[in-house]
C-alpha cells in the first residue's frame, strides 16, 4: 500500500513540473511576443531625420550617410566600454566591403564623446561615419533610449540596440534587434535584406 501512495505521490510531483514547466515557457513566450525594438517605427515609416556629428565633428545627414540603394544605421551601446558593442563594431568593420558592393551606406551611433569616436575609428579602421547622439536626442526619438539607467550614471543615455535598414528616402525598410544587449543580429541577415532592395 505504501508503494500505491508513493507512486501517487511521485505521479502527481511529475504532473505539477510538467504543469509548472509549461507556464514558464508560455510565459517567456508571451513577454518575448510582447517586445519590440522601435515599436513606434516599422518598415514602410520613414526614419526620422538625421543631424549629427561624425567622428571627425561634421555635421551629416541623411543624404550624406546613403549609398545608391540605403543605408545600415547600427544603433549601439558605446564603443569605450561595451564589449557587445565593440565585436559588433570589429565584425561590421569585416562586411563593410560587401554592404558597399551592394550600394549601402554605413553608419553607426551611440552616445560617446567625439573623442571616444575618433579613438575607435583608429583602434578599429572603421571607413564610415561614426555618429554621436549628443543629449540622446535620437535614441528618445526613436523610443529606443535604455530606461534601466538614472541620469547621471555611466550607461544613462544608451539606446537598446538595433539596426536599422532603410532606403535612399529614409523609408525603413527592415529593423534587425535582440531583447538580450548581449546577443546581437547577424550582418548576414542584414546583407541579405540589403540585397533585395
Amino acid at each position: 500500500m505504501e508503494g500505491f501512495g508513493n507512486a501517487v505521490r511521485m505521479s502527481f510531483l511529475l504532473r505539477f513540473t510538467a504543469a509548472l514547466l509549461a507556464a514558464l515557457v508560455l510565459s517567456s513566450a508571451a513577454a518575448a511576443q510582447e517586445w519590440e525594438w522601435a515599436p513606434k517605427f516599422q518598415p514602410g515609416d520613414q526614419l526620422p531625420p538625421i543631424q549629427s556629428q561624425d567622428q571627425n565633428g561634421e555635421l551629416r545627414q541623411l543624404q550624406d550617410l546613403v549609398g545608391d540603394k540605403g543605408l545600415i544605421l547600427v544603433l549601439s551601446r558605446s564603443f569605450d566600454w561595451c564589449p557587445f558593442c565593440i565585436t559588433q563594431l570589429n565584425k561590421l568593420v569585416e562586411t563593410a566591403p560587401q554592404f558597399k558592393e551592394l550600394g549601402i551606406g554605413i553608419a553607426t551611433m551611440t552616445y560617446d564623446s567625439l573623442q571616444t569616436l575618433q579613438e575607435a575609428e583608429l583602434d578599429y579602421g572603421t571607413t564610415f561615419p561614426l555618429l554621436r547622439d549628443a543629449d540622446t536626442q535620437y535614441f528618445s526619438a526613436l523610443d529606443v533610449l535604455n530606461k534601466g539607467y538614472e541620469p547621471g550614471s555611466r550607461a544613462y543615455g544608451i539606446p537598446e540596440p538595433g539596426i536599422f535598414l532603410v532606403d535612399t528616402e529614409g523609408i525603413i525598410r527592415f529593423k534587425f534587434s535582440e531583447q538580450d544587449y548581449r546577443v546581437r543580429p547577424d550582418f548576414a541577415d542584414v546583407l541579405a535584406a540589403a540585397a533585395a532592395l
